[in-house]
């Protein structure tokens, strides 16, 4: 009997088993073959996009079974939902209700089927960007519900299957981007990283709803006005749904924003034929108490700790009124603390008494008045007593503040009635006395005169530190302030230091009286003045900026703009004995400083300085050069945008420069990076070359720039970018190389990163000069450089001596004396030590002379020897005419001709830039009555002669000089051509 059961529940588990296995590999054809995405997709966006005034397009749609088991699921990815409702065509997209990487439903469709009950047991929105918009008319973008056209009340026939019970167990969207743009109420609102969890049972007539709802940020704007940012919120709630009545019921719902925990109860109702909302909300604290108010603290500055506290505390508000279209709640909040005290264990000093009276009003519709009341705060503890109150009306507008203080603070004690944090500390007392009253609308100009303020503020020793935060601030200041009607004040400030993350500033004292010139007109900025005695001002703005300033005298005055009276103009005059500022690594000093400016502001951001800056001696130093630049006594203009200089003169090493002309938008060139823009007229008695490129090349070696050095062991330097400069210069002496150029006139142009010498004329060598001249450097590995010299009756040797590669190019000049006219443009890529990289080199030479001396040489006895010539030690030459050109590591001299005694000869030929050549000389006219030829080949150190045949019969007659003539002027174009390419703007 056993074994026969035994055999039935074995028999029974593998007939279980298989139909289980059958099931899975049936579910598994389904899934892989059958119900396929591309199968799905079409069919699930046909029946969307059918029943929803939107167009749903997705990236594909799943089956999902093993994921989701045991049950059969959707699984969406990269979803887009875009609003019928909102016909646009602005790049906003305000359409795209919303997007989605991936979306997961899973869904009983059988109790839909048999018992008209949905049950969702899963939907999860992930990376969802959701933007609800609503247009002036009050058309949403989320009303995408088709209305059921269908006369129900006619239906005779049960056809159709109404829902008894919706059942959700859980709805869930993670990691979502909202976005509510209300035109209607000019409402703009973001929630960032949103996170929403929901469980409903919802039945005919009542329904029950769970809420879980958080996010890290909300960023909230009305008409154009900040009004909340950096909130995060966390709301966990129970629901009730009055669905006959249409009406949301919440019972003690908890909310934390920003740490405060809130309850709020209340009903908002849906009107369907007014199109609103309406709210009737109440929240306070959920536990009111004083130490439920010191809790609210961030831990960031008073520890958690135990505390007694006793005392009445209230903490409530209102959100009531209607939102829909051009309708939003009014919100309250009443804040009421009385015969409070408390103190913290363990701690020397406590609240000995805590009265509060607030109460604040917003209507965003602008209906109600807006405002907030402090009506008494008073503090007593701690040889503490403060008592202060505060009115601020028309709060969405132009706020209308009046705030009174008559305070004794003794912080050292207020130290020990507080657990602050180890990072934290204040020593010091305060004592003020205070009125004022101004609208916010005067802070905003800056119409400061407009400020009422009455009485003094005194500090003593007075420091606050925080060290977590690299925060620190002391001083010394007593402030008394005299104004009934307009702003007036003397102040004394002694031993002031800030030390922040961005800001540092020490200063050692400061005097300075306010005092304000009445007018009647509002619509005009009040006339204020201020006098100021400073000494030794010390700031730095991070590691970028730093100031130093001596002692100095200055006066602001702020008035009327001249273009608008209602902007401010604000003048500055000063001056001081010492100003010293660094910018990043450049660095400026100046002594006997005086500065006269006024800024004038154009635009709500936009503030245009002109005036005077000027100083007997300034120093400058520039990373990009090892030489300090020294200026004497100048004086700048500064207006429009543009830097005037007037006979500016600088030193920089042994070289001086007197500039005259204009820089344009040096502020937006710093700021902004903008291209720096300037056109100068650049004088000098003397220009060391060497020693200024020397120390462009080498910008850190200050000892060697000054001693004496020559242009040799360079490097490529590289041109700073974001320039534009055109010089026009007019130097009296250059010196470059060991060679001296006088009376050196022309245009510069530094664009591109390029240098570009214009059609400079010049003198030097005993020979009159033209020079154009690009050299370019975007990187410190490589550069361009390219010119066109034209000198004229210069002497052969110092050209060698000008340009030491020309007896390694054309070595036969060597063997020349006397003057010629020499032409040269060549075009070539450097390497980083300045050195021309040989198969990028071209160039196109002439050279043309008269009465030159061929003098005697081992060269020249070998071809006097072969033509039987009559050997001299100078051997006079009637002209000479050369082309050479230089192209892919080759040198090209085409044959021209020679006349020498009782001899014409023709020379040309080949050379290599590795020194092997291989030249020509044919004999034209001689005693001999045949012509002969000469090949020379080899090196200078190994040459071979031989006599052959002559082969330049023909290629010195005018139709074939004229060909190479036009060949040589067509190279040296092309390369002119690539000059203008490079600084083309």
């Amino acid at each position: 009997m056993k074994n026969q059961t035994r055999k039935i529940i074995k028999i029974s588990g593998i007939i279980s088993g298989g139909l289980i296995i059958a099931v899975f590999i049936i579910i598994t054809i389904a899934l892989n073959f059958v119900f396929t995405p591309e199968k799905l997709t079409p069919v699930v966006l046909e029946i969307a996009n059918r029943n929803l005034n939107a167009k749903l397009d997705m990236k594909g749609v799943e089956l999902t079974f093993f994921s989701t088991f045991p049950r059969f699921g959707l699984q969406l990815r990269n979803g887009t939902l875009v609003s019928r409702a909102i016909r646009d065509t602005m790049w906003q997209r305000t359409d795209t209700l919303l997007s989605f990487k991936k979306a997961t439903l899973v869904i009983d469709a059988m109790d839909y089927l048999q018992q008209q009950k949905v049950n969702i047991h899963h939907l999860v929105l992930d990376s969802a960007n959701i933007y609800a918009y609503k247009d002036k008319t009050g058309t949403a973008n989320w009303d995408i519900l088709l209305s059921d056209t269908t006369n129900t009340a006619s239906s005779s026939t049960d056809t159709v299957k109404h829902v008894n019970e919706l059942n959700i167990g859980q709805v869930a969207i993670k990691h979502a981007t909202v976005t509510m743009d209300d035109r209607d109420t000019h409402v703009f609102a973001n929630l960032w990283d949103m996170n929403l969890s929901l469980k409903a049972n919802m039945k005919k007539g009542h329904s029950i709803l769970n809420l879980d709802f958080k996010n890290k940020n909300v960023l909230f704007w009305q008409n154009g006005q900040l009004i909340a940012n950096h909130i995060g919120i966390h709301l966990k709630t129970d629901i009730e749904l009055d669905t006959v009545h249409r009406i949301l019921f919440l019972r003690d719902a908890l909310i934390d924003i920003n740490g405060t925990e809130l309850g709020i109860k209340g009903t908002l109702r849906h009107d369907a034929m007014a199109q609103v909302l309406d709210l009737d909300l109440q929240y306070g604290l959920h536990a009111p108490s004083l130490e439920t108010v010191l809790h609210m603290i961030p831990e960031s500055i008073l520890k958690k700790a135990e505390v007694s506290a006793k005392g009445e505390v209230t903490f409530k508000g209102k959100l009531k009124g209607a939102y829909g279209k051009q309708k939003l709640p009014l919100a309250t909040l009443d804040i009421k603390i009385k015969n409070a005290s408390a103190r913290y264990a363990g701690l020397s000093y406590g609240i000995d008494k805590l009265d509060a009276d607030f109460y604040g009003q917003i209507d965003l519709m602008r209906n109600n008045p807006s405002y907030l009341n402090l009506k008494i705060f008073h503090f007593k503890g701690a040889n503490t007593n403060i008592s202060a109150d505060m009115e601020v009306e028309n709060l969405l507008t132009d706020p209308d503040i009046t705030f009174h203080t008559q305070s004794t603070i003794d912080l050292n004690a207020l130290e020990q009635a507080f657990p602050l944090q180890e990072s934290i500390s204040m020593e010091g007392k305060v004592e003020t006395d205070l009125g004022v009253h101004c609208r916010l609308s005067s802070i905003k100009k800056q119409d400061w005169g407009r400020i009422k303020a009455e009485g003094q503020l005194k500090t003593d020793k007075l420091v606050l530190r925080d060290t977590q935060r690299h925060f620190e601030f002391i001083s010394n200041a007593s402030l008394n302030f005299t104004g009934n009607e307009w702003l007036g004040a003397h102040a004394k400030i002694e031993d002031m230091i800030l030390r922040s993350p961005r800001l540092n500033s020490d200063m050692k004292s400061l005097v300075a009286t306010v005092k304000t010139t009445p007018v009647k007109d509002t619509t005009r900025m009040a006339r204020v003045e201020c006098k100021m005695e400073m000494h030794k001002l010390k700031v730095a703005l991070g590691d970028s900026l730093g100031l130093f300033c001596g002692k100095s005298s200055a006066t602001l005055k702020v008035q009327p703009g001249e273009h608008d009276p209602g902007k401010p103009r604000i003048g500055l005059v000063m001056e001081a004995d010492t100003l010293f500022c660094r910018m990043g690594e450049v660095k400026a000093g100046m002594n006997k400083a005086g500065i006269g400016v006024t800024v004038e502001q154009n635009r709500d951001s936009l503030w245009m300085p002109k005036g005077i800056v000027g100083f007997n001696h300034m120093a400058i130093r520039i990373p990009e050069c090892a030489l300090p630049i020294h200026m004497q006594k100048t004086s700048v203009t500064v207006g429009n945008r543009i830097i005037t200089l007037r006979n500016a003169t600088m030193r920089i090493g042994r070289s001086d420069v007197t500039a005259n002309g204009a820089i344009h938008d040096l502020y937006g060139a710093v700021k902004h990076h903008k291209v720096l823009r300037a056109k100068l007229n650049v004088a000098s008695e003397h220009l060391d070359c060497n020693q200024l490129i020397h120390s462009i090349s080498f910008p850190s070696d200050t000892l060697t720039a000054e001693a004496d050095t020559t242009a040799t062991n360079l490097k490529l330097f590289v041109i700073p970018p974001k320039l534009d400069f055109e010089l026009q210069t007019n130097f009296r002496q250059v010196l470059y190389e060991k060679v001296i150029f006088n009376d050196v006139h022309g245009a510069v142009d530094i664009r591109n990163q390029s240098i570009h010498l214009k059609e400079l004329s010049m003198k030097g060598m005993g020979s009159n000069m033209n020079t154009t001249l690009v050299y370019q450097a975007k990187r410190p590995e490589q550069g361009f450089a390219g010119f066109d010299f034209r000198l004229h009756n210069i002497n052969i040797g110092k050209l060698v001596d000008l340009a030491p590669s020309l007896d390694t190019i054309v070595p036969m000049l060597r063997s020349f004396e006397g003057t010629v006219d020499f032409n040269v443009a060549a075009a070539a890529v450097l390497d980083s030590s300045l050195n021309i990289k040989i198969p990028t080199l071209r160039s196109a030479i002439h050279v043309k002379g008269d009465s030159l001396v061929l003098m005697d040489g081992e060269t020249f006895a070998e071809i006097s020897k072969k033509f039987f010539f009559k050997n001299k030690k100078r051997n006079l030459i009637d002209s000479i005419s050369v082309n050479i050109s230089i192209k892919d590591g080759n040198v090209t001299i085409y044959p021209f001709e020679i006349s020498m005694d009782r001899y014409r000869a023709a020379v040309g030929g080949t050379q290599g830039l590795d020194m092997n050549f291989d030249y020509h000389i044919s004999i034209l006219k001689s005693p001999v009555p045949f012509k002969l030829g000469l090949n020379i080949s080899g090196t200078l150190d190994d040459m071979n002669f031989k006599l052959g045949k002559a082969r330049y019969k023909d290629a010195v007659t005018p139709a074939e000089i004229h060909k190479v003539d036009s060949a040589i002027v067509n190279m040296g174009r092309q390369i002119e051509k690539d000059f203008k390419k490079i600084m083309k703007r």
